[in-house]
């Protein structure tokens, strides 16, 4: 299920579709609240795992039709949910 080259994605549905993710496949969130937008998946909580975020990111790329790359990777904001959702919300801006 690709995004569409008309679809307009707001980062807060974004937003919405990590957490569903996150729910959905990794199954030992589902005590965990999401409110925050600015949570690090690697604070205090450390949520993520490298493996995890790999299979998240993965699931990301082929849910929006994106590629991250070493730009990405390296900003701190890519490890928060608010973060990474305006990564991908700018990527599909520059891509469409």
């Amino acid at each position: 299920m690709n995004v569409e080259k008309n679809e307009v994605t707001a980062p807060e549905e974004i937003r919405k579709e990590i957490v569903n993710l996150l729910h959905v496949y990794f199954g030992y969130f589902d005590n965990i609240e999401f409110n925050d937008k600015d949570y690090n998946f690697f604070g205090l909580h450390g949520v993520l795992g490298p493996r995890e975020l790999t299979y998240l990111t993965y699931m990301l790329e082929m849910r929006y039709d994106i590629q991250f790359n070493m730009k990405e990777y390296d900003e701190p904001e890519f490890y928060s949910l608010n973060g990474l959702s305006e990564i991908i919300a700018r990527m599909l801006t520059e891509k469409y």
